[in-house]
Order: structure tokens, then sequence, then C-alpha cells
């Protein structure tokens, strides 16, 4: 069979700009953490912050932590917990789009280097309302489809990739900044499935032309990428961090790509044979910034954040109330989600004890009523040090 190489990874550019809080604090201060002293979760944020010193206790070299958060939207502006095609189709969206993305981590530490694993889940589809009514009038029957001309544009990505960091922060000495320091991740990436139909054209009862419909699977994904990060503590009060993301990263799955067919009269879909294929899906470059204020004996941090990838620009911010005397933490933040277009907020709750730190956190944009909101997410972490 015939082997092309570096196929352009259709629809791998359209995945949005998740909020990618595999860690419940993050999420809970919008994803505002560059900037932030994120402990063992730095690996991914910014590993220059693992070289902050977490403990006052010397003998505490050790850090254990691992978390865990889902995030769900549409533009459909249904709920998403009540999202399916029949509603979609009936939304005045066009295109239909819809993200989902399930985040893991874990991570070990060794007082300022950290090896970890971050485990990435996400399906992002894209459907017109030609191609949604097309696969409605084909369900139910060929008379269904008599007369129509349906203008298709439908593309669904599903993706699971699991990264192994390898990231070390150092102390830098820089003139009078009471604080600054550098850092690096190294990163592998190992592909496990990958999965993208791909439909655009036109599909007209009777003609046999006027589409191209593919499907491109793969169980095996290898690559490499580099970050690197620089934190200062300008004063006591005020913070600032900046992280370079994928400034080198290459990627490539391992694939086989079929041609689809459509029955003239029937709409109904035959493959063809598999053609191997390398698929070139390099993870974006991203330029990061952040900024945090720590207001002197009033225990509230302030985060802000944005960040530049693909042309576009983000924002994010959060705000963090500590009571120390309860080793609790009460944090909210927002950030604005593409997929939905809609702003939304996020809250949580940590237990910041010396040897131990639990967080919990979600994302929505409807309030009370959550079960409104087009866009639902929760996180869930924990740490320990010894």
């Amino acid at each position: 069979m015939k082997q092309l190489r570096l196929l352009p990874l259709l629809g791998f550019l359209f995945l949005p700009a998740a909020l990618n809080a595999q860690d419940a604090r993050s999420l809970a201060i919008g994803g505002a953490a560059t900037a932030s002293p994120m402990d063992i979760f730095g690996f991914f944020w910014n590993p220059s912050i693992l070289a902050l010193p977490t403990t006052t206790n010397p003998k505490q070299i050790w850090t254990v932590g691992s978390g865990f958060s889902a995030f769900d939207s549409s533009n459909t502006n249904s709920p998403i917990l009540q999202y399916n095609d029949q509603n979609a189709a009936n939304s005045s969206a066009d295109p239909v789009l819809r993200h989902q993305e399930l985040l893991g981590t874990f991570g070990v530490k060794l007082t300022n280097t950290v090896g970890g694993v971050l485990y990435d889940q996400d399906l992002s589809t894209s459907a017109s309302q030609g191609s949604l009514s097309f696969f409605n009038d084909r369900a139910a029957g060929p008379s269904a489809l008599l007369g129509n001309i349906y203008n298709l544009g439908y593309s669904k990505t599903q993706q699971k990739i699991s990264t192994l960091y390898l990231s070390y922060g150092s102390p830098f000495p820089l003139g009078t900044v009471p604080f600054f320091s550098v850092g690096v991740s190294v990163k592998y990436h190992l592909g496990l499935e990958y999965n993208q139909t791909h439909l655009t054209g036109t599909y007209t009862q009777g003609s046999p032309l006027g589409y191209q419909y593919t499907q491109t699977t793969s169980t095996s994904g290898l690559g490499f990428s580099l970050d690197t990060g620089f934190f200062a503590k300008v004063t006591d009060s005020i913070q600032v961090g900046m992280m370079f993301e994928n400034i080198q990263s290459n990627f490539n799955w391992q694939a086989q790509k079929r041609d689809i067919t459509l029955d003239p009269n029937t709409g109904a879909e035959t493959q063809g044979p598999p053609t191997n294929v390398t698929v070139n899906a390099n993870f974006p470059y991203a330029t990061k910034l952040g900024l945090v204020a720590a207001p002197p004996g009033k225990d509230i941090i302030l985060e802000g954040e944005v960040s530049w990838t693909q042309n576009k620009t983000y924002w994010k911010g959060g705000m963090e109330r500590y009571y120390p005397d309860s080793n609790l933490a009460v944090r909210f933040g927002t950030f604005h989600d593409q997929t939905s277009d809609s702003q939304l907020w996020t809250f949580g709750i940590g237990y910041d004890a010396p040897n131990v730190n639990v967080d919990l956190a979600f994302v929505t944009r409807s309030l009370p009523d959550i079960t409104t909101s087009v866009a639902l997410g929760g996180a869930l972490d924990c740490l320990v040090r010894f």
C-alpha cells in the first residue's frame, strides 16, 4: 500500500483552546496559573515555579500529587447536560461545535525536579446544519433524501495522548530582584488513539459526485516537545511568570486513511481500502504571561494571565482567599470559552495543610441553576509532602 508522508491533520487545529486544567486549584482560578505558586503542578503550568520553596521544613523534600478534570461545552445555547443530535439540529448554530476533554495527571517531585505523566482525552466535533439534516434524513429512508441538496461540513476528532514530563526549576540570581528562577520541561508524547471523520462538499440523491469523505485512524503516535519558563518575585506583593510552551514540538501519528463512498440512492456508507499515512500533528506554540498580586496582610491572592497562540489572544483571571487558622482557601476565576463563545466562571475550595493539600473545583456559566449551563466542568486534586 502506498505510504503518504506528513499528511496534515485535518481538524487538529480546529480543536479549541481548552482550559487544560488538570488540577483543581488551577481550574478554580480560571487557569491563570503561569505566575501562581502551583507546587508540583508547576511542571505543567510553568516549570520555573518548581524552584519556589514549598515548606519551611527542610526535611520535606518529596511531594506526590495527582489531579483529574473533566470539561464539556457546545455552542447550541442549550444545556450541555441535555445535548443530543436533535437539539443540535434544532439550534440556530451553524456549524454546531462541541468540545469534551478529560485530563489526568500524576507526578513525583524531589526538591526542584518533577517526573510526571499527563493523560489527555479530547473529542471535538464541528457539524454544519446541512450535515445534520443529511444524517437525519438518511436515517428516515431514501424518500426523505429526494429533491434535497445537502451542503456538507462535518469533522469529528477524538484523540488520546499520554505525555511524560521531566521538569526542572532553578533559582537564578538577577540583580536586585528578590527571587528569580528559570525552568524547563522535556515532554515525550505517546499517542494512544486517534480517530477522525471528515466530510465536505455536497450530496444530491442520484449523483455519486460532489463530496469528499474520509476516515483516519491510528493507535500509534510519538513525539517530543519542549517548554521553558521564567518566574520573578518583583516585590513582596508582585510576582510575574512567563511561559513559552512547545517552543520545539514534533508529533506524528502512524495512521490508516480510508475513503468513504455514499450510496447515490440511500446515502449508505461503504469504506474503501486503507492507505498508510504519517500524520503530522505538532502541538501549537504558545506564549503566556502571568501576574500575581498579594496585598500584604490580606490573605488574598489575585491572578491574571494573557496568552497568545495560533494568532489568538486569551485572557484569564482568578482570586484566592486564604483562612490560615482553618487551613482553608476559597477561590474563583473566569475565562472565555471559545466553543460556547461564553464567559465562564470557576469556583473552588481547598484544604491547605503543611503536609497535605486537597482541592475541589467546578466551572459553569449559569448560577445557581448549573443544569442550564452551556458548559460544565470539574476537577479534583491532592498532593502529599514528606
